[in-house]
């Protein structure tokens, strides 16, 4: 063998040579080709995408509220001598909050209502001589300048009293201000005063907010101005209770868009009779504004993959995985609000098995 290779012209050589790369190659393309052949075509079960009237809901964000919700300023000056309430506790429309030394101003009220009664007893005495002082003249026993002189003591003397009575009554509500008071029923939020402390009239004392019902702020584009109605109903979810829908009414709507955002504020009102929600929690909201015709599927033909919604549509005898908007549910069949249209066959039941790109049969 080896003395045939050698008498072997060159140029035969190296074409053979040249040959073996070729044969190799040719070899791996076959064993490549065996690996990556195509899966067998599978069955899976579908149905056509029909369209349905659908509700159409406008999805919005809000901000619960206290129906009624203060920081109660103290309108009297002082020093903390108790205060009675905590952050959680409850209180009736009334009850007492906090209590300031109100000394200095009980005495300003004693003298007040002291100067009162003076100037009542002085218009007593003024009447009086008013009287004696009409009969001299009617006898002519005095002259017309001194009877005026008496009368215009009696004409102002209503008004003094008057006068040292309101400063009377200023002084006793400064002495009353001192016992600091829930205005409504609610539950304290924050206290911000402690015994010892010296406040003045526009101090707070503490934050006090209504829980029993709430208020449901939020905004509504412009382009959406129709849809909200008073009275309309509305619901919403909390992150606190995830999945679960909580109902409140449309009951206050502005009157004027604002300029920088070109939206409007509503509020609906939210029954809380169970106290599960609190003031100031984040709401995700969804208003019914009509109904519309949309594509509907089977609940079960949606799949969540990173937070995003999937179907499988059978396209050309091939498997299409594509990513979809979905809308409002009704019964058992969910409507398609992007990514799919009527008429189109979806996978009623995807599994982990199949695969975008698979065939079907």
């Amino acid at each position: 063998m080896r003395t045939s290779l050698l008498r072997l012209p060159i140029s035969a050589l190296l074409l053979a040579f040249a040959a073996l790369p070729l044969a190799v190659s040719g070899c791996k393309a076959k064993a490549t080709a065996a690996t990556t052949a195509p899966p067998p075509a599978i069955h899976v079960e579908t149905v056509d995408a029909h369209e349905e009237p659908i509700a159409r809901v406008l999805a919005l964000t809000g901000t619960l509220k206290g129906k009624q919700q203060t920081d109660l300023a103290a309108n009297a000056s002082g020093r903390v001598l108790a205060t009675l309430v905590e952050r959680g506790s409850e209180v009736k429309s009334g009850d007492l909050l906090a209590r300031l030394d109100v000394r200095a101003a009980a005495l300003s009220a004693a003298e007040a209502r002291a100067n009162a009664d003076i100037t009542k007893t002085r218009a007593t005495t003024a009447k009086r001589d008013c009287d004696r002082y009409a009969a001299l003249l009617a006898q002519g026993a005095i002259a017309q300048a001194d009877y005026d002189r008496v009368a215009d003591q009696c004409s102002t003397s209503g008004e003094s009293i008057a006068a040292s009575q309101a400063r009377a009554a200023s002084a006793a509500q400064m002495v009353g201000d001192g016992m600091i008071r829930a205005p409504f029923a609610g539950v304290i939020t924050e206290r911000y005063v402690n015994v010892g402390e010296f406040v003045r009239q526009d101090t707070k004392v503490v934050s006090l907010v209504a829980v029993d019902s709430l208020r449901l702020e939020f905004s509504v584009p412009e382009a959406e101005l129709g849809a909200v109605k008073q009275d309309g109903k509305l619901t919403f979810t909390v992150p606190s209770f995830p999945g679960k829908p909580f109902t409140g009414t449309v009951r206050f709507i502005s009157a004027a868009v604002r300029e920088s955002t070109r939206d409007m504020i509503a509020e609906a009102v939210v029954d809380n009779a169970d106290r599960a929600l609190r003031p100031g929690m984040f709401a995700s909201i969804s208003l019914l504004v009509g109904e519309a015709p949309l594509p509907v599927i089977p609940k079960t033909a949606v799949v969540e993959k990173d937070g995003r919604t999937h179907v499988f549509v059978v396209v050309d005898s091939r498997l299409e995985e594509r990513v979809v908007q979905v809308g409002a549910q009704k019964g058992d069949v969910i409507s398609v609000v992007r990514g799919l249209r009527t008429g189109e066959k979806v996978v009623t039941a995807p599994t982990d098995a199949i695969k975008n790109g698979q065939t079907v049969n």
